[in-house]
């Protein structure tokens, strides 16, 4: 997933994937894990803010 977000990729595009890779029926398991790693939070901040930033 850092891979994805520092490349510039849709990481919403790539859950799904990772999300039955890991075995998980249903995605909020993915996002529970996800949201425990302090990096993957820092990129998916930063994306949030870029987004925010054009909305304006």
């Amino acid at each position: 997933m850092l891979r994805c977000y520092r490349s510039g990729a849709d990481p919403e595009r790539r859950l799904p994937a990772l999300s039955t890779y890991l075995g998980h029926c249903d995605l909020k398991y993915t996002y529970w894990y996800l949201h425990q790693n302090p990096a993957l939070m820092k990129q998916a901040v930063g994306r949030l803010e870029r987004y925010w930033e054009r909305a304006r």
